[in-house]
């Protein structure tokens, strides 16, 4: 019952997976009010800084995963696809890396925010989202790549990475920058735009425009350059000369 409670879900969430993170945000921001965590000045600045150092980590293996060994399951028609059995590169440490990323990302930014919502409703949300997606995706990938994909359930966790022999499976790629940043910098500019929006949201609804003033014209004055730069990627990446060769990925024998 419970399986395929998340199978249908996993399909449905699947579908609108990359709107779902923009739109629960902004009405998190529309509609609650940032806090401090459980009304502690002293300890929330702690949960920020655990908040901070959590979106960075997720944001960076991002970055890592795509540059280094990038799976192509964006889907077909709306629907869990995949060409390819990827099990090489952070594929060999943890089946869904990308994923994993994306759920640090969210709780990171989620603790800066710091409203009750986030605790009560963001993550359990997005927990049961990832999960619902992943084991959609896991029944795609049982039907077509059969005993292969079992094998390589028992060898490869499904979420937690085990990073040993890490430095061995990525001895055979180089890092493809030109790549992350045409695949990434919408979502890099996103965390970055996030990461300094956020404290400047809640500076101005806890304490007022008045008493941060200082604070908040920095952050927003750094938001400036921060824009300048996503378009001028925005246009390097529309010349094409980001563009490079995709490489082959390594199918089990």
């Amino acid at each position: 019952m419970i399986q395929k409670i998340l199978l249908a879900s996993g399909n449905l969430f699947f579908r609108v997976r990359n709107s779902l993170f923009p739109v629960i945000f902004i009405g998190l921001f529309l509609f609650t009010r940032p806090a401090h965590f459980l009304g502690n000045e002293f300890l929330d600045k702690f949960i920020v800084t655990l908040g901070v150092i959590t979106a960075l980590a997720g944001q960076c293996f991002r970055l890592s995963v795509i540059g280094f060994a990038y799976i192509k399951r964006g889907g077909r028609e709306g629907r869990v696809y995949a060409d390819d059995l990827v099990i090489e590169g952070f594929y060999a440490h943890t089946r869904n890396p990308m994923y994993v990323a994306n759920y640090l990302l969210t709780v990171g930014l989620g603790l800066m925010y710091g409203s009750p919502w986030v605790y009560f409703f963001v993550i359990p949300f997005f927990s049961f989202v990832y999960l619902s997606i992943v084991v959609a995706e896991e029944n795609f990938l049982r039907s077509k790549f059969g005993a292969d994909y079992d094998e390589y359930c028992r060898k490869v966790n499904r979420f937690v990475p085990n990073f040993s022999g890490l430095k061995e499976s990525l001895k055979k790629f180089s890092y493809d920058w030109k790549k992350v940043i045409r695949k990434e910098y919408g979502t890099l500019f996103g965390t970055l735009f996030a990461l300094d929006f956020i404290p400047l949201w809640k500076a101005w609804h806890i304490y007022g425009f008045t008493e941060k003033k200082t604070e908040i014209l920095v952050r927003l004055l750094l938001l400036v350059p921060g824009a300048l730069a996503y378009f001028g990627v925005r246009k390097l990446k529309k010349s094409g000369k980001l563009h490079t060769e995709e490489p082959s990925v390594e199918k089990p024998s």
